[in-house]
């Protein structure tokens, strides 16, 4: 798909916060899945904190308008290493919303250990995906994702990954050439805070995808 011409995509850094907090407040809490599925519609402290440690990063990428320079898409990643940890400390969530949220993807991610493989050394993980209606299926978010990538492998990042929660992100990471490496069924979870009648989809995945064609590995869970 052919790029659209009255955009430009730049490396989003810790100045971006307010821009991008305007755009994922009314583009992102209100209609992601997990935040959906708890009820809450705005960012809590825990991902304030994740979001500003993916703007440190410098392999956060966003678009913005040529002419007015409003940010109309973003997608958030950061580096972890064998020594980060990529799950939630429930313990520093203070609301029973963020512990459920927490709890869920953290069980999502359990299974797949993403340095099973020994040569992957660094991971991109993919946060937050978000494009402003405006822009849709105009494939923004697939060009911001992709120079998320070119980023990581510039930082000697050997792989992406993340969770992906909704039907688009997995369909998009699919078409970008990731690969399925666990499903959680949210409607397993015990959990009463759940309402799983407006989601538009109760499969989230884990997904990865090598950044160079040298590496190859089949993860075992």
């Amino acid at each position: 798909m052919s790029d659209v011409p009255m955009l430009k995509y730049v490396v989003l850094g810790p100045g971006d916060l307010d821009d991008l907090m305007t755009l994922l407040a009314k583009h992102y809490f209100t209609r992601e899945n997990t935040y959906m599925s708890v009820g809450v519609t705005s960012a809590t402290r825990r991902d304030e904190e994740d979001i500003k440690q993916c703007l440190e990063s410098g392999v956060s990428v966003g678009s913005r308008e040529q002419t007015t320079g409003r940010l109309v898409g973003v997608a958030l990643s950061c580096i972890i290493t064998s020594n980060s940890s990529w799950y939630t400390d429930e313990a520093k969530c203070s609301t029973q919303a963020e512990v459920t949220m927490a709890r869920i993807l953290n069980t999502t991610k359990s299974p797949v250990d993403l340095f099973q493989d020994p040569t992957v050394k660094q991971v991109l993980y993919m946060d937050i995906f978000c494009v402003h209606p405006d822009y849709g299926r105009q494939g923004v978010c697939k060009k911001l994702v992709q120079k998320c990538h070119d980023l990581g492998e510039e930082r000697e990042c050997q792989m992406a990954a993340g969770v992906m929660t909704s039907l688009y992100s997995q369909k998009l990471c699919s078409d970008l050439g990731y690969e399925d490496c666990a499903t959680f069924h949210l409607n397993t979870v015990k959990e009463t805070l759940l309402d799983l009648s407006t989601l538009n989809t109760t499969k989230f995945k884990i997904m990865t995808k090598y950044l160079s064609t040298k590496y190859k590995f089949t993860y075992k869970i």
